[in-house]
């Protein structure tokens, strides 16, 4: 069943690890609200994006902590291939910021029915099989999580005063070019 009934606009806030985040975590409904928009306005936070915040369902929200699996490949599927495996976020969870995670899971999953093709074929056996697996998925996993762990610190790199100016300065240009980038796809 759907969670929601109609439009339906998600909004996260990514914050440095300190004390005043952790006390986020502690925070529920209206009290959490209140705090994340003292706290944003304090930032000097744009009135829309506050606007946001203000008119969401407290009951709504939620403050957690999120963990990123490392992006070294030798640090993923860190166990002898067998019968058994695992694949998606079980072995290379991506933050909430990089929308890699689900994508990455089905490529796994069609990485691993491939290579579980050629045991079918006879041209392998299911333990060789499934190590092919690993390591192909060791290799993507640690690209993506580069890949998103990369928007992570650019996140983090805006929540300075230098980082905050930057962002002010480069997005409306940034947003020009891929709009001039789309409108060039589309008449070519």
């Amino acid at each position: 069943m759907s969670v929601t009934t109609g439009p339906t606009y998600i909004w996260g806030a990514m914050l440095p690890e300190s004390p005043a985040t952790d006390s986020l975590r502690e925070l529920r409904d209206g009290d959490l609200q209140a705090a994340l928009l003292r706290r944003f306005r304090e930032q000097g936070w744009a009135g829309h994006t506050l606007e946001v915040i203000a008119r969401a369902d407290p009951h709504s929200m939620a403050a957690y902590r999120f963990n990123a699996a490392s992006t070294r490949s030798t640090e993923l599927a860190p166990w002898p291939a067998g019968r058994i495996t695992a694949l998606g976020d079980a072995v290379h969870a991506t933050p909430p910021t990089a929308g890699m995670g689900a994508g990455a899971a089905i490529r796994d999953a069609a990485a691993l029915l491939q290579h579980l093709g050629d045991v079918k074929d006879g041209d392998t056996t299911t333990a060789e099989a499934v190590n092919q697996f690993e390591a192909g998925m060791r290799q993507r996993g640690s690209e993506i999580l580069t890949l998103a762990m990369r928007t992570v610190r650019l996140i983090l790199a805006t929540d300075t005063t230098l980082g905050a100016a930057a962002t002010a300065v480069t997005t409306p240009i940034l947003a020009a070019a891929a709009r001039l980038r789309y409108r060039r796809s589309v008449s070519a």
